[in-house]
């Protein structure tokens, strides 16, 4: 026990005081006392007990009003904000705000016990003083000049420079985890000391088991404290197999030993990460994953680092990637292009319905999962500043390209690059920057003009930029899918050329080298429905004429015998996998076959070139610790029985 009070736990404070430890051995009790007789207690034990139990209801109902009470309250300020402080909605925001009524909750749970804490302390100061809690006299609660501070706090937050942003967000959000961390491990505790009371009382026991249940009941709760102070660790993870690579490093379909999860491990090497400018990119990866609450996002599991390298434990998606569908099936029927369009749609809404755009939009950022549905990922460049070496790389190359003229290649010639360009997707999809397909040409624009207001003034300071027409926006997202949507009834992309220089050509002259496709058969011709090119044109198209919310999208004709918002529900997916288990990984490709190896040939080689930067003498010899602070999670934090 002296221990168990050494680990801070106060066993002695939580022990049922109605348990009998004092009567002798072989007395039958029945735990559970009802106002009549109780069996093996004298009649003044009786009246003590029944007065212990009213008691207890009367506690119960006190707490089950405070409970109501703080739910009012809550419904009252979300109100209140939603009328005189309407917010856009931003994933840090939404976790701040979620976790704070978590705190309130889980303070009032904390502190329910005979009526004390700090929650039921305010709860009757505001019965006692109504006007204590009022700003100024006004009868404005408090709150409403809380809700106008992160009002006018958020907007002051847009303003700055985003790895900044992201560090006072960060800061916030791992504050109030903390606290909504122990707070939920004080009132799971109380709970579980009062399922145990329950369940001896409801039995006929004796006192050498009572005993004997209050030390596994203790030893349980010395359990779960160990637990909690441990870190993630790689080597709490089961490596099945590798189902990715990747030039920052691998994926490994993995399971979790302790509760069995199984999971997409991806982990990669950290002075890597710093020497190519990624840290940021990774950093808001892992915030998207963690705040994101959609159906349509692939979720984090957990998120830890060695001294090495990071991991990023995402749940497993099965089914592979649209790329292999496509692949696969070359031109989609227009019912089939239309589910996945839509249902693309629905999944890039969801990002920017939590503050991000994707910027990087391509079949491989589409999963399918076990039930045949989509779901997004890879969202290493959502909604920042594009890495030093990612825009001189582009740079390069649209330096090379702006200045020549489009060449004109006929739809047959376009599916033959394309298909060669393919054979060729792997080195490309790892490189720095690989063909820009899909990519709009406000960010080339953009990207060409930043580079040149950083060689005029400081090259470490952000600058504006001068010219209004530069920029871009969430609207980049919807120019991606009108590329996947050509490329789902053409069977090529829309600016695809013989080189990767001529697709940076195409897209930088888009407007010039954007025509409908052509076909060799009726049945081909006749898939393109005149709806489904009105579309496309839609969305690629100038960013001031584009089409830009699924609400636009769900009421274009294209869409007229489909509901956006139930796809999930009321439509039959075309392709569910058939998984023989959920570690099945036959949709991914597979690295003990040497033909799937000869794939990431270049891939390997490329990695290897990234490595000998690392080892070169030049390199640093560490990583700094506070690169990557706030990198840690674990989803089930609040979900285990802590």
């Amino acid at each position: 026990m002296a221990d168990r009070l050494a680990q801070g736990t106060d066993y002695d404070q939580d022990r049922p005081k109605n348990m009998p430890f004092a009567p002798a051995d072989g007395v039958i009790y029945h735990m559970f006392s009802s106002p009549g007789v109780q069996q093996g207690l004298p009649p003044a034990s009786q009246q003590v007990h029944y007065q212990q139990q009213q008691q207890q209801q009367q506690q119960q109902q006190q707490h089950h009003q405070q409970q109501i009470m703080m739910q009012q309250q809550q419904q009252a300020m979300v109100q209140h904000q939603q009328q005189h402080f309407p917010q856009p909605t931003h994933s840090i925001h939404q976790a701040i705000a979620t976790q704070n009524a978590s705190v309130g909750k889980l303070m009032a749970q904390a502190g329910s016990n005979g009526g004390g804490g700090f929650a039921a302390q305010q709860m009757r100061r505001k019965r006692q003083n109504p006007g204590a809690d009022s700003h100024g006299g006004s009868g404005e609660p408090m709150a409403v000049e809380a809700v106008g501070s992160m009002t006018r706090r958020n907007a002051f937050l847009d303003t700055i420079d985003p790895a900044i942003r992201r560090k006072v967000e960060a800061a916030q959000v791992y504050f109030l985890e903390y606290y909504v961390d122990h707070l939920t491990y004080i009132a799971n505790r109380r709970r579980r000391l009062g399922d145990f009371k329950n369940a001896i009382r409801s039995v006929h026991t004796t006192r050498q088991h009572v005993q004997d249940s209050w030390s596994s009941h203790c030893m349980n709760e010395s359990s779960i404290l160990r637990r909690r102070r441990n870190r993630t660790r790689e080597r709490e993870f089961d490596i099945l197999a590798q189902i990715g690579q990747g030039g920052y490093g691998q994926v490994f379909l993995a399971r979790k030993r302790d509760t069995g999860e199984v999971c997409a491990l991806k982990k990669m090497a950290k002075q890597l990460l710093v020497k190519l400018g990624e840290v940021q990119h990774i950093l808001t990866e892992r915030d998207i994953l963690r705040t994101s609450k959609s159906e349509w996002l692939v979720k984090l599991l957990y998120s830890f680092q060695d001294q090495q390298s990071l991991y990023l434990a995402m749940e497993y998606v099965p089914g592979g990637d649209v790329r292999t569908l496509l692949n696969q099936n070359g031109i989609l029927r227009h019912q089939i292009a239309r589910f996945y369009i839509g249902e693309m749609l629905v999944a890039v809404a969801a990002l920017h319905s939590f503050g991000y755009f994707h910027r990087d939009l391509k079949p491989e950022n589409f999963l399918v999962d076990a039930k045949g549905h989509i779901k997004l990922t890879d969202f290493g460049l959502s909604h920042g500043h594009l890495s030093r070496p990612t825009l001189e790389a582009m740079k390069k190359k649209l330096d090379k390209v702006k200045d020549q003229e489009v060449i004109y290649h006929s739809s047959s010639e376009k599916r033959s690059f394309y298909k060669n360009m393919r054979q060729d997707d792997m080195p490309r999809a790892y490189s720095i920057v690989g063909s820009p397909d899909y990519m709009a040409p406000e960010i080339l624009y953009t990207s060409l003009a930043m580079d040149q207001q950083r060689k005029k003034k400081n090259p470490d300071a952000p600058q504006p930029l001068a010219d209004a027409h530069l920029g871009y926006d969430f609207r980049v997202d919807y120019w991606s899918l009108g590329c996947i949507l050509y490329e789902f009834l053409a069977s090529y992309a829309p600016f695809t050329g013989p080189s990767a220089d001529d697709v940076w050509r195409n897209v930088y002259h888009w407007s010039k080298a954007f025509h409908r496709p052509e076909f060799d058969s009726a049945e081909a011709e006749g898939n393109l429905h005149p709806e489904a090119w009105d579309l496309i044109r839609r969305l690629v198209s100038h960013r001031n004429e584009r089409l830009c919310s699924v609400n636009e999208a769900a009421a274009h004709p294209y869409f007229h015998a489909m509901n956006l918002n139930t796809l999930r529900t009321s439509e039959r997916p075309p392709f569910v996998p058939e998984l023989q288990s959920d570690t099945d990984k036959a949709y991914f490709d597979d690295f003990s076959n040497p033909n799937d190896m000869e794939l990431y040939r270049d891939v390997y080689n490329k990695r290897k070139e990234l490595d000998s930067l690392v080892d070169a003498p030049s390199a640093a010899d560490g990583v700094d610790p506070a690169a990557f602070i706030g990198f840690t999670y674990r989803h089930n934090r609040l979900n285990r029985n802590f």
